[in-house]
């Protein structure tokens, strides 16, 4: 795999884990009443403030860094086993005479640790507050809770790093792409589920409706890490196994039921209609790789859903048969969705490629490697996808290969 094409892998998924974090850093604030909130990092020497959220009173800025002698965050980890909760920061014993309470001023302080699963801290997840806010202890178990989230979270950032590191060494052995995937496979998927379990431990927590509203993003923004996961491996999968074909004779109607109904809750839940429109002309049993078939239909209705924001989704297949010799079975995927900017259609297919306007980006999000595994699927079965035709109605794109009935069919195709 192309260097530079891994470094934007790595990118995308770092650039998502910092706004995963972000979200859940504002559930923080919308669910417990303090002004202040940061996400602190720590090392033998000093304590660096690596996300923050101040309310209405400036307190603490991202990015600063202190001396852990003067550091609240240092003394959660060093002071205290667990959190670590000073209701006057100017009267208590541990942070009157410090240097960093003439910084943050007058406030109450809650500090939870962010500890590794191997039991290495990382830092804290703090809160402070300059009314002198009284923290419960459904808010103290809370912010446990939220510093279990973080510290996979920074996992996942740390084995975003150690995939850059490992991908330099492995290109220059050519051979990154199968230790890459593994890697990537293990490292970032262990604590993703880490991060997703708990998002769903703190959803069966009654939390108010508001605080619901909030998880659900939460939950929403790591199902979608997860969802681009899956097309950066699927792609790199591509680029790194062989192209071996596997044909069955399968039922096309069926085929194309299922996923049908694997994507109908989807399209109902953005209140779309999905329908399927199959020739009865097709023969009941045709010879295809359906993994690879399967694959490519889930990938145009997917994107068709994704861009539609009303109205329907169709997927139409009939037999092209005007030549005796080599019959086609084209497939089409149409929408009524906000179309493909004119000025982006060469860089349809393109891996990476965001087509849509870059103000909606936050909104449809994704790789932009749903088309470009297609082709590259398509024409490993000897077909071929393209765009039939695209405007601010809809678009409809098109898969045609080859109608194979029999073994000898298969055969004389390979």
């Amino acid at each position: 795999m192309r260097s530079t094409m891994i470094e934007d892998m790595l990118t995308i998924v770092s650039r998502h884990i910092y706004d995963s974090a972000t979200q859940v850093m504002s559930t923080a604030s919308a669910m417990i009443p303090a002004n202040t909130f940061c996400i602190a990092i720590n090392d033998r020497l000093t304590t660096t403030v690596l996300r923050s959220y101040n309310r209405r009173h400036m307190i603490l800025d991202e990015g600063l860094v202190v001396d852990n002698e003067d550091s609240y965050c240092h003394l959660v980890i060093e002071k205290s086993k667990g959190p670590l909760v000073i209701e006057d920061n100017l009267t208590h014993p541990l942070t009157r005479e410090m240097d960093a309470t003439k910084l943050v001023g007058g406030c109450s302080f809650m500090g939870v640790p962010i500890v590794k699963r191997e039991g290495e801290v990382y830092g804290s997840l703090c809160a402070f507050d300059h009314n002198f806010y009284s923290y419960d202890e459904k808010e103290i178990a809370f912010m446990s809770s939220l510093a279990a989230f973080f510290a996979n979270v920074l996992e996942l950032e740390d084995a975003a790093n150690a995939l850059k590191d490992a991908h330099r060494t492995i290109y220059s052995l050519a051979e990154e792409k199968s230790n890459l995937l593994a890697v990537m496979s293990h490292e970032i998927r262990t604590p993703l589920n880490g991060i997703i379990g708990m998002i769903d431990l703190l959803q069966s927590t009654e939390p108010s409706l508001e605080q619901r509203q909030f998880l659900d993003i939460a939950k929403a923004s790591g199902d979608s890490l997860m969802a681009i996961l899956n097309d950066i491996l699927s792609y790199s999968k591509l680029e790194s196994e062989d192209k071996e074909t596997s044909y069955h004779s399968i039922n096309l109607q069926a085929c194309v039921k299922q996923v049908h109904d694997l994507l109908l809750h989807d399209a109902s839940n953005k209140g779309i209609e999905l329908y399927m429109d199959i020739d009865p002309t097709i023969p009941d049993l045709i010879s295809v790789d359906v993994t690879k078939l399967h694959q490519i239909i889930i990938n145009l209705l997917s994107n068709a859903i994704k861009f539609t924001d009303s109205g329907s989704v169709t997927i139409k297949a009939e037999a092209l048969t005007e030549s005796a010799d080599s019959p086609r079975l084209l497939l089409m995927v149409k929408d009524t969705g906000i179309g493909i900017n004119a000025k982006k259609l060469d860089q349809l297919f393109q891996p990476f490629s965001q087509l849509h306007a870059p103000s909606r980006s936050e909104e449809y999000g994704g790789t932009g490697l749903g088309l470009s595994i297609c082709k590259k699927l398509a024409e490993q079965i000897d077909g071929r996808v393209w765009l039939v035709e695209s405007s601010e109605s809809g678009s409809c794109f098109a898969l045609e290969l080859p109608l194979l009935l029999t073994e000898a069919d298969v055969q004389k195709a390979l």
